[in-house]
């Protein structure tokens, strides 16, 4: 691989003489300078600090310079690493002797291997590797980059470390972006050390509609000036130093706006009516439930905006409640074509108790039975405001306020609260025991509608491919054995097939019977019964 290659080790005392010497003096100088050459860094005693804090060390003593660490590895006390067009990184370590400070303090020696390997004998295909972790963290649908702690990402961290708190690696990640996706309108970059944002000039800022900076490094308002002419809607900077400049909300709202003028929402706040308070769209006492709340509710409102809402069997408890408050008058409802919700129990309209108890829905089927009455809907899961309004081992309640249309004649936007309890039962299952609905006409403000409906996190107002999925050890297990009796197959097989289709029974069925017809199943895969009967 190097016969036709002299290397030259490169250490403290011949990184001093290269530096005071006169350039042609040294052949080493030109190997530097090549740019189809492997250089290999050896970090003496690295194996005794965290890879990041040495990569880091490392990195931030040659900026601005590029240097882009690849194949990482130790090998007994030291930790070594491969690198290739970084002459002016490998100039910048000589003029500080090859001794790199790390971020605890300690100071690392370094010694590298001028010409280690040609690149045409060494092949690693980053570029490829860097597309491929960017399609996985682009949602084509949203239009979403995720592109949050970039360089800890599984795949890319075992190959390069690529931080894009460093310009040129950011500029390189948002070139190739750019020119692999069309269009990004929501763009998260959480969570990077970033403290200067101009590397964005290179994207299309013109459709970027969301931009998430927060726990980045960010010192002042200032840093931002790159985004003033930019359509930007929600902007989330919590957790940036430039934070801590302002001694009110009112002082850091308007002065983010002074960048970022077309902003509706800052950090989760609505930010759109100056003479109101300032209002979040959520609460939660601590964040531990945070997650699950959100997936319950997208999971929950993916089920009922079905065709059949029978889907959604399961999640209600057998002894469930069920009631729909209806705000609209009656006469404003039937113009409207929204006589369906008008059976409601509105217990300030409706004063015969009788009436109360009618449209008060217990237990699972007639719950079911009565949302299946229901128009047909979309809710927009962009416009979702959730509250966790109670909490303990048992039991949550959250409400969820939101805009949805109601897919008629006249696809109608309509405004909803909701409001779940929900009891934890066994293997952490839960189960709706009170949904209660109250349904209000939609805001006045058309310009915030309509730019709620433009943000919407989907771009398709059908969800007839959507598959649910199981949350909960109980319901696989339900699955497991209704495949086992369809199929006669041992469970681990089952669970093999189920596993593949993300619990998908059906694709899991007939998966199976094309591999039973053209006897691709060996016998032992079977159960007893069914192998002494063939």
């Amino acid at each position: 691989m190097q016969s036709n290659l002299h290397s030259y080790i490169l250490d403290s005392s011949m990184a001093i003489k290269l530096v005071m010497g006169p350039i042609n003096d040294y052949p080493e100088h030109m190997l530097i300078d090549s740019l189809n050459i492997w250089h290999e860094f050896k970090v003496i005693k690295g194996a005794l600090y965290d890879k990041e804090d040495v990569l880091k060390g490392i990195l931030n003593s040659v900026e601005p310079a590029h240097l882009l660490p690849v194949k990482y590895q130790v090998r007994g006390e030291d930790s070594y690493f491969i690198a290739n067009n970084c002459g002016p990184a490998i100039e910048s370590l000589c003029r500080s002797s090859l001794i790199i400070k790390i971020p605890d303090g300690n100071h690392l020696i370094l010694t590298i291997v001028l010409g280690f390997a040609l690149v045409t004998d060494l092949t690693i295909n980053i570029q490829p590797l860097l597309l491929n972790t960017l399609t996985k963290r682009y949602d084509f649908n949203k239009k979403l980059l995720d592109l949050e702690a970039f360089h800890k990402d599984a795949d890319l961290y075992k190959t390069i470390y690529c931080p894009l708190s460093h310009q040129t690696n950011l500029e390189h990640i948002l070139t190739v972006a750019k020119s692999k996706f069309t269009t990004i309108k929501y763009l998260n970059l959480k969570r990077n050390e970033l403290s200067i944002l101009d590397g964005l000039k290179l994207l299309d800022l013109n459709s970027l509609k969301y931009l998430d900076l927060r726990y980045n490094n960010l010192l002042n308002m200032k840093d931002l000036n790159i985004l003033q002419d930019v359509m930007i809607r929600k902007l989330w900077l919590d957790g940036n130093p430039l934070c801590e400049n302002y001694s009110s909300a009112k002082q850091y709202i308007s002065s983010a706006m002074i960048y970022c003028p077309h902003i509706i929402e800052l950090d989760g706040a609505s930010v759109c009516n100056s003479t109101c308070p300032i209002t979040h769209n959520e609460y939660f006492k601590n964040n531990t439930r945070r997650e699950l709340v959100y997936k319950f509710v997208r999971h929950f409102f993916n089920l009922f905006d079905q065709e059949d809402r029978n889907i959604l069997k399961g999640l209600y408890g057998k002894q469930a409640l069920y009631s729909l408050s209806f705000n609209i008058p009656f006469s404003v409802a039937h113009k409207k074509n929204l006589v369906q919700y008008t059976k409601s129990r509105n217990i300030l309209k409706v004063t015969n108790s009788n009436k109360r108890r009618k449209f008060l829905y217990y237990g699972e089927n007639n719950i079911l039975n009565t949302i299946n009455e229901l128009p047909k809907t979309y809710h927009y899961q962009n416009s979702f405001q959730y509250d966790l309004m109670y909490e303990d081992n048992e039991r949550l309640m959250i409400s969820v306020t939101g805009l949805f249309m109601n897919k008629n004649d006249n696809n109608q936007i309509l405004s909803f609260n909701r409001t779940f309890v929900l009891w934890i039962g066994p293997d952490n299952e839960y189960n709706i025991i009170n949904d209660q609905i109250c349904i209000n006409d939609a805001p006045e403000n058309q310009t915030l509608i309509n730019t709620i409906i433009e943000l919407n996190d989907t771009d398709s107002t059908d969800n007839k491919d959507f598959i649910p999925e199981c949350f909960s050890p109980k319901e696989k297990c339900e699955i497991i054995t209704e495949f086992e009796q369809i199929s006669k197959l041992k469970k681990e097989w089952c669970e093999q097939y189920l596993l593949k289709e993300h619990w998908n029974l059906r694709q899991s069925i007939q998966n199976f019977m094309i591999d039973f017809k053209n006897n691709a199943l060996p016998l032992d895969a079977f159960n007893t019964s069914i192998i002494n009967s063939r």
